[in-house]
């Protein structure tokens, strides 16, 4: 490998030189060879209002930011930017109502990070301090009109007020004061174009006298665009971003090393050339980032590189390859010279078997790992470089098990109401001569005779049979009349029946299970009712589980200690069956409440996971036809009952972290 400054001779560091596009060119230039920087115009007429370049012996690069002053004036501010050397600030708009002024290559010994100017035209300065440049953010009411000027160390940016504000204020006379050479202006409106355009140009002198050119074109009082974040753009799947400084080069048949030089200044790395790096290139690139210039420089000379740290090695792609095959042969030489040691790992919260399938792929050709089921152990035969990353793996992966406590609540509410009322009546005429007018029956049940002197041959069948009918009421009550003497041998029976009933039941059941972390947990309870069924075989009894179950597997999203409120991950189906109220001959119904999900709750928060609300309205009326539609007397010849039925099902998740 040759050195990349072989053959030099009488070489000093030049000094980094930054452009006013913010450019950072640098290079090794032989001692008497610099030329002073010059400005040329295209057209060959030196404009008026730029100041002519100096000497580099008079006129030297700042390396410290060391004062900013606010003067503010009835109609504009200026802030004084001061340095120990001359400064090349860089101004764009960020918005409407920031004004960024960056520094490059700079450092600061401001302290303040605000400065105020209290200004209708300006609020305040922010400073800010980055590895490269200082920046300063103009914070400003609306946008303004901005010029920046430049006094040997000092720059003077004067804000004015746009022409809409300046309209509306009353006109005064001002008089301009400062140098007179304006570099940059902005306006809200349209920019009018310039009658001449400035070009600088820094010529570097190689030790090959190769005559490299370097330049950024702009007009006097062009839009400067905002910077733009690279880190801001989406990014595409499968694109390279590059995120470099952006450089302009120029180049014409010029040998390689040397523009691998200038881009070694620009990126800060330290770039080693290797002898395959042969070739002299042309090429002309305007405003790329370096990463990118380096990319396409090594992919049009078949050339690639290997980075470590700050160092970056550039050779051919074959010396490349032929280098990283000798140091995987050299490895692999090295691992079958060194000698195979059993060593035994214990594991404690996982299974040896379990962790034995992730380890296995980390052995070297010649390892071999085994476990033991007794005593819940890894036996590892290898090298003692592979052992080390066996060991270090098994203490990142055998760590406790975390255990997680599920608290369920099933709150079953069942409310029932129900009302009726009805009539009973009929009439025969018979042989009876009682003493009493009148007698009431029994309440519940049919007529029986009544007590008088004389004998009865009456027989009580009604002619209106509509009692109440109220669910769930074994018997309802009532209240009966039997009339005699109505006339002649004549008698009326008449019996009144009304019920109503009113149920409420609440059933809460709370099962509660602790598992371990993504394991599958079940808890049961209820009772196995037999059916009965028959076929060609004979009488069979299947058995249908009517219960209480809970099936949860818990998963902690995440295991890092520092996060205060974990997230746990639960798969759940939860079950309430019970035995129904209907039956049939092949026995009865079962009642199925069950609902499954998975859902994200926080450690020792509780979730209602799901809920069933069931209300059934009945109004029934069953009577005579056409007479029981009568007013008033309709009531002798019909009944009516009401049913109200509410069935509530609330499930209720807490789980919890237990602490070990």
């Amino acid at each position: 490998m040759k050195s990349l400054f072989s053959g030099i001779n009488s070489i000093l560091a030049a000094r980094r030189f930054i452009m006013p596009c913010g450019l950072a060119i640098a290079g090794w230039i032989a001692v008497g060879e610099m030329p002073a920087l010059a400005d040329e115009m295209i057209g060959g007429n030196k404009p008026k209002d730029v100041m002519p370049a100096e000497s580099p012996s008079l006129q030297y690069l700042a390396q410290t930011l060391t004062s900013i002053e606010v003067r503010p004036e009835s109609d504009q501010v200026t802030v004084v930017i001061a340095g120990d050397g001359q400064l090349f600030p860089e101004t764009n708009f960020l918005d409407e109502s920031r004004l960024i002024i960056d520094v490059p290559a700079v450092s600061s010994t401001i302290r303040r990070s605000v400065v105020q100017a209290d200004h209708y035209l300006l609020k305040k300065i922010r400073v800010g301090h980055h590895a490269d440049k200082v920046r300063l953010v103009f914070d400003v009411p609306e946008r303004p009109i901005y010029s920046v000027t430049r006094d040997g160390n000092k720059v003077f940016i004067t804000l004015k007020p746009s022409e809409r504000r300046a309209n509306t204020m009353v006109a005064g006379a001002f008089e301009k004061k400062g140098p007179s050479a304006v570099v940059l202006k902005a306006r809200r409106g349209l920019y009018e174009p310039p009658d001449r355009l400035v070009k600088r140009t820094a010529r570097i002198v190689s030790p090959t006298h190769t005559h490299f050119k370097i330049q950024r074109v702009q007009m006097e009082g062009e839009a400067v665009s905002p910077e733009k974040d690279e880190r801001s753009d989406d990014l595409v799947v499968g694109q390279t971003r590059y995120v470099g400084r952006r450089i302009s080069l120029d180049f014409q048949q010029a040998d390689i090393t040397n523009i691998l030089r200038l881009i070694a200044e620009v990126s800060g790395f330290n770039i080693v050339v290797g002898e395959g790096v042969k070739s002299k290139v042309t090429m002309k690139l305007v405003s790329v980032p370096w990463d990118q210039a380096l990319e396409m420089l090594l992919k049009m000379n078949a050339l690639g590189m290997i980075r470590q740290g700050s160092i970056v090695w550039v050779d051919s792609l074959a010396n490349l390859s032929k280098q990283q095959d000798e140091e995987a042969r050299a490895k692999d030489s090295k691992v079958k010279a060194e000698d195979l040691i059993d060593r035994v790992f214990y594991i404690r919260n996982l299974q040896a078997q379990e962790l034995m399938t992730s380890l296995r792929q980390n052995l070297s050709p010649r390892g071999l790992m085994q476990f033991n089921a007794g005593s819940n152990a890894l036996i590892v035969r290898d090298t003692e470089t592979k052992l080390g990353i066996i060991r270090q793996l098994v203490e990142g992966l055998d760590l406790e098990v975390p255990q997680v406590q599920i608290e369920a609540r099933i709150v079953q509410a069942d409310t029932v109401y129900a009302r009726g009322l009805g009539i009973q009546w009929g009439f025969q005429a018979g042989n009876r001569t009682p003493t009493d007018f009148f007698a009431l029956s029994n309440l519940t049940g049919p007529f029986s005779q009544i007590a008088g002197t004389g004998s009865s041959t009456i027989d009580r069948n009604f002619l209106v049979n509509l009692p109440a009918q109220v669910g769930g009421l074994p018997a309802v009550p009532s209240i009966g009349w039997t009339f005699g003497k109505l006339g002649g041998d004549f008698a009326l029976d008449m019996r009144l029946s009304a019920g109503e009933l009113l149920g409420l039941s609440k059933v809460i059941a709370a099962p509660k299970i602790t598992t371990l972390d993504k394991r599958e947990a079940k808890i049961s309870q209820g009772e196995s009712i037999p059916f009965q069924t028959t076929s060609l075989q004979g009488t069979q009894t299947t058995f249908v589980d009517a219960n209480l179950e809970l099936n949860v597997t818990p998963q902690i999203t995440s295991r890092d200690p520092k996060e205060e409120s974990k997230r746990i991950l639960m798969r759940v189906r939860a079950t309430r069956n019970a035995v129904g109220a209907r039956s049939n001959p092949a026995g009865p119904s079962i009642d199925r409440r069950e609902a499954t999900t998975q859902v994200i709750v926080r450690d020792g928060e509780t979730m209602v996971i799901g809920g069933v609300f069931v209300d059934t309205q009945g109004n029934n009326v069953q009577g005579v036809p056409y007479l029981s539609r009568m007013p008033v007397l309709g009531w002798l010849f019909k009944n009516k009952s009401e049913t109200v039925s509410k069935q509530e099902l609330l499930i209720f998740l807490t789980p919890s972290i237990i602490k070990t």
